[in-house]
């Protein structure tokens, strides 16, 4: 079976406008069979979604600040801390059997890593389509060529910070079934591709507001 599911969604837990049953809400609408909630520096936006999630597949995450860069931790079951060393943090995800994928990763407003760096560590997949990436056809062909010369699998996200972008990238997965643990193995192994379109240019244009005092000082 083929799953649509969309592997970075932030909610009101941390730096997102939209409410955990918005955003169940919205997936359902668009027609998604799961989302991973990664918020920063806390899971308990998971939790509540696991509650209400109805047949939605909530895959529990967080979005990770290391001393170098972030990283997306998918399957997790416990929060890791931010500002680790990255291998300290790596190490941390995969001690809870998640998967380290590295999200918009040549994008020059993030901190991001160079190639031959990437290649040295355990990173388990690559996010080389975001849906609020400014600028998405260049990077999505550049993300793409370098997850190919790295040969690691490739993954799609909304980063939604807001209850109507869920679901706007996503990545289809290749599952044997249903379940939480076959949509990481499947992740792990490579099947998967991606799908959706880039979020309007108005909500871009506000993510950028956020964006900047972030990168400056830190801020979520």
């Amino acid at each position: 079976m083929k799953l649509k599911i969309d592997l970075h969604v932030h909610t009101s837990y941390s730096d997102s406008n939209g409410l955990v049953y918005e955003i169940i809400r919205e997936a359902e609408r668009k027609g998604l069979d799961g989302l991973a909630i990664t918020d920063h520096k806390t899971i308990r936006g998971v939790h509540e979604a696991l509650k209400i999630c109805g047949e939605l597949m909530i895959i529990p995450g967080q979005e990770v600040k290391t001393r170098r860069c972030e990283i997306l931790a998918l399957g997790i079951r416990r929060r890791i801390k931010d500002d680790l060393p990255l291998l300290i943090a790596l190490k941390e995800i995969h001690a809870q059997n998640g998967l380290a994928v590295l999200p918009h990763p040549t994008v020059p407003l993030f901190r991001g890593l160079d190639e031959e760096t990437i290649r040295a560590l355990p990173i388990d997949g690559i996010e080389v389509f975001s849906a609020i990436t400014p600028l998405p056809g260049y990077f999505i062909r550049k993300n793409l060529r370098m997850a190919r010369r790295l040969r690691k699998p490739i993954v799609a996200g909304s980063d939604s910070h807001s209850a109507e972008t869920v679901g706007d990238a996503y990545t289809i997965i290749s599952c044997e079934e249903r379940s939480v643990d076959e949509v990481l193995r499947a992740i792990r192994l490579g099947r998967t591709s991606i799908g959706g379109a880039p979020s309007r240019l108005s909500f871009k244009l506000r993510m950028l507001g956020k964006t900047i005092p972030h990168i400056l000082f830190g801020i979520h």
